[in-house]
């Protein structure tokens, strides 16, 4: 082995049908090759955060539906052209709610917590068996808040109280986990999408019933609400970040032409938000322009780990060295990972995407 050590990041979700194979296969393939190892988000959550209005907005007797869509709505749909959203600024489109008229005290009980702790009793038992390293902790995604609440919402006017129980659902929901699995074997990420896609269009609104704000008010009010979940983690847990570009209808949901809001977006939440950040990830275009990388510069984020999604199915082996090289023209310390999930993704199309990661891992300089 010629890699760094540690120097693989999975992203969360992954195309198996159970958290088994998911943690099996990624556990004996990696093995001391990553940090971390989620649980491949099967199930309820393969379409991220469509489970809320799926399994938690849609049945809680403090919200109201204002618009239920067509049951293809949650096909992913096909795009074209990487400018625009795919389709998802008409509100007919969208499962929307409300905040029930005469509630006063909005709370969650999200299922995260559920979730975790059964898989986490099959990565314990994978462990002991050998098909996970030893010192491979356990991970637990959560969607950042405006991800989770917005798009859902049709009433800006109620999205501080929705974003306050979210908070406060996740929040309770990493507690009852505490109570199970030991603060040095857990590793918390929070995936940023909404937000990036959001910014992404710059001053344009991303849904039509979203306020008009520019973009300097938009990074502002996402950075805020990242900050308020991120410092309700524990100081002694392990936090990353994923800012994600989407794979709704493909990778990416709107253009990536550089990594300069990446980099923008870690600056400031390491310099502002008050506690550790371990790691941020950030997703990575199939090219060799110079110009797309040239942001990296200015990362300015201390002993953060920067996990760079270079790792490309489509392009494979090949492209992931054309892109190390001019990487590594900015960064002399990184890890690797691919630019979003693939729990979404038909297998068949991806080839063995595991040891894909494995197989570009080999490529990176010895630390």
């Amino acid at each position: 082995m010629t890699g760094t050590s540690r120097s693989i990041h999975l992203v969360g979700s992954l195309p198996f049908d159970s958290a088994e194979q998911a943690l099996r296969s990624c556990g004996e393939t990696l093995g001391e090759l990553v940090t971390s190892l989620p649980d491949g988000e099967t199930g309820e959550r393969k379409m991220w955060i469509n489970y809320l209005p799926e399994q938690i907005y849609s049945s809680h007797p403090d919200l109201e539906e204002t618009n239920r869509p067509a049951p293809d709505a949650f096909e992913a749909p096909k795009h074209d052209d990487p400018d625009s959203p795919p389709a998802m600024d008409n509100p007919e489109e969208q499962w929307l709610f409300r905040i029930r008229p005469g509630t006063t005290d909005l709370s969650f009980d999200l299922g995260y917590a559920r979730f975790a702790l059964e898989s986490y009793e099959v990565f314990k038992s994978l462990r002991e068996q050998g098909a996970i390293a030893p010192d491979v902790s356990f991970q637990v995604c959560f969607p950042a808040t405006m991800s989770a609440v917005d798009c859902y919402f049709g009433d800006a006017e109620e999205w501080p109280t929705v974003h306050d129980a979210y908070r406060e659902g996740i929040l309770a929901d990493l507690r009852t986990i505490l109570e199970v699995i030991p603060p040095d074997d857990l590793v918390v990420q929070l995936d940023v999408c909404e937000e990036v896609v959001d910014l992404t269009l710059g001053d344009r609104r991303y849904q039509s019933f979203y306020p008009k704000r520019t973009f300097d008010e938009k990074f502002t009010a996402h950075l805020g609400l990242l900050m308020d979940l991120g410092r309700g983690v524990p100081d002694e847990l392990p936090l990353g970040i994923h800012w994600c570009y989407g794979t709704w209808g493909g990778w990416p949901m709107v253009a990536m032409k550089d990594l300069r809001l990446c980099v923008d977006l870690s600056n400031s939440l390491v310099s502002e938000i008050g506690r550790r950040i371990d790691y941020v990830h950030m997703p990575v275009a199939r090219t060799t322009d110079a110009a797309f990388y040239a942001p990296l510069d200015a990362l300015d984020i201390g002993e953060t780990k920067v996990y760079l999604g270079m790792v490309h199915h489509e392009d494979g082996i090949d492209g992931f060295r054309s892109r190390l090289e001019v990487v590594r023209e900015h960064l002399d310390d990184f890890g690797i990972g691919a630019v979003c999930g693939f729990g979404r993704e038909d297998p068949a199309e991806l080839g063995d995407i595991v040891s894909l990661h494995r197989e570009c891992a080999e490529l990176l300089p010895v630390a």
